[in-house]
């Protein structure tokens, strides 16, 4: 939509979460005649947000001014948005939002998922989280990713298999792209879930396990998602060629569907 029409939905979004909000649901007991307003005033709902009256009424007049993330919480508090509610608010705002951190980090994944995976039956396919967790997997996913028969604490995290099992790091003919590739990715989980304490654990834990952790993890190289193709030589299956696909659940459960395409026909 162009600036005008954007501005236009973002007073009616802001009308209509004024309306449905009493003053009850926000604290203010109401003494007096009965009011013509169903929900909130403006001038209640620039008094709760910390902002001017003016300057509210002019974004729900649909006029041309810069909202700030600062104002854009305010109304998200007021308004009691949700995490939708909240993006599409920025969304109309013509704001990118900041990140929120991960519902459940480290929550057993639902049994849906391996129903998932278990479609792919010609193509290795996992779900992660955002730790890079491996939290369900097909028959097909060791091949690419290593067995899971180590039980020790870290042995499905991702990044831990990478860096630290020999059976990977020979299998991975450009090991150190596909390494660096899965770091720059963890960087950017890590930056959004800063205040896990867990992210702390594991990176003192793996720089004490790998050099090349330890040394590439000062590089602060960051990265959205997998790219290009791998390459292995596996011990049964020989050499593959493989492109990496990622499919994201949504923005707050942070788990991704990872699926590997041969680009030739393979017998698994």
């Amino acid at each position: 939509m162009n600036d005008e029409q954007r501005r236009k939905e973002l007073a009616k979004f802001l009308k209509t979460h004024r309306l449905r909000i009493s003053p009850q649901d926000v604290g203010l007991n109401y003494v007096g005649p009965k009011r013509r307003t169903s929900g909130l005033r403006r001038e209640e709902v620039a008094v709760l947000s910390g902002i001017s009256l003016p300057w509210y009424t002019a974004l729900e007049q649909g006029r041309d001014i810069r909202v700030s993330e600062q104002i854009l919480e305010s109304l998200v508090r007021t308004f009691k948005l949700d995490r939708d509610e909240r993006l599409y608010l920025y969304t109309l705002a013509n704001q990118r939002p900041p990140l929120l951190p991960v519902l459940n980090p480290g929550s057993a994944a639902p049994p849906s998922f391996q129903i998932i995976v278990d479609q792919f039956t010609e193509f290795p396919a996992f779900f992660s989280d955002q730790r890079w967790n491996i939290i369900a997997w097909n028959r097909a996913a060791p091949l690419v990713i290593g067995s899971f028969s180590s039980g020790e604490k870290y042995c499905n995290n991702m990044i831990w298999r990478m860096f630290t099992m020999t059976e990977i790091r020979l299998m991975f003919v450009h090991w150190e792209r596909v390494a660096k590739n899965l770091l720059a990715q963890f960087r950017t989980y890590y930056a959004r879930n800063m205040e896990d304490p867990w992210y702390g654990e594991f990176i003192g834990a793996l720089s004490e396990q790998s050099a090349e952790f330890r040394e590439w993890w000062t590089d602060h190289d960051v990265g959205c998602a997998l790219t290009g193709s791998i390459e292995i030589v596996h011990p049964k299956v020989g050499r593959l060629q493989l492109e990496a696909h990622e499919f994201y659940r949504c923005e707050d459960q942070g788990t991704a569907l990872t699926v590997y395409i041969p680009t030739q026909k393979n017998r698994w």
